[in-house]
């Protein structure tokens, strides 16, 4: 009996009482409550890296592409000159360069979720895997002129080609949306830089790019078949 008991004994001495446990359910609680949002920012600014990277790796891959075909990007020349200036497909600005490129992972950024990743170059749409718009007046030798860069861009007129020109003086209207990286954006420039930017951060650098002699600023979101 004496061994009976102690055993009985030793078992409630170890188990935990019902306002113990609802101690340890709430401290945990507190714990998740404090740790999701760094996590939530952490992953964030992972998706936001990898969004960078897709765009230097695209500047590299138009770089090579631009020295190979007269100082021109694709939708600059016809597609008789190798270009994409008059496909019918919006996404041939960047699968003429599918070589330079490689694969069609870095035209999708992580943070896009209604975008996906392209099985291959046959197969890609630019509605639905490319993230990334084509600056279609930049030129290599104005390095501050707009390559490419995130695609939820508002202003310039609306519709899926915005523009900017230098009658607007300081009225130029460009905004980031929420959709993407949460009124932010990346923007390459012709100088093969990334620039991550607030509204007024883009604003600033469709500007400089006027500055620079760009007349006209005019992007091309990305589009489905014509």
């Amino acid at each position: 009996m004496n061994q009976a008991l102690q055993k009985c004994v030793t078992r409630a001495t170890w188990a935990f009482t019902l306002v113990e446990l609802l101690i340890v359910i709430a401290v945990i609680a507190i714990l998740a409550a404090l740790l999701l949002p760094a996590l939530s920012r952490s992953k964030a600014v992972a998706k936001g890296t990898i969004c960078v990277s897709n765009l230097k790796q695209i500047g590299l891959g138009l770089r090579m592409w631009n020295n190979d075909n007269g100082s021109k990007y694709p939708w600059q020349l016809t597609s008789a000159q190798g270009g994409s200036q008059d496909s019918p497909e919006w996404v041939d600005h960047f699968r003429v360069c599918a070589s330079e490129l490689a694969t069609t992972k870095i035209l999708v950024c992580p943070m896009e979720k209604d975008k996906q990743v392209a099985a291959d170059w046959g197969t890609i749409n630019g509605l639905e895997n490319v993230s990334y718009f084509a600056g279609l007046t930049a030129q290599d030798n104005k390095p501050f002129s707009l390559v490419s860069g995130d695609n939820n861009i508002l202003g310039g007129g609306g519709g899926l080609n915005p523009h900017w020109n230098v009658y607007l003086a300081g009225s130029i209207d460009a905004a980031w949306d929420v959709t993407v990286h949460n009124e932010r954006g990346h923007i390459l420039l012709a100088d093969s830089s990334v620039q991550k930017l607030k509204t007024f951060g883009l604003r600033d650098q469709i500007s400089e790019a006027i500055s620079g002699g760009t007349t006209n600023v005019v992007i091309s979101k990305p589009q489905g078949v014509d």
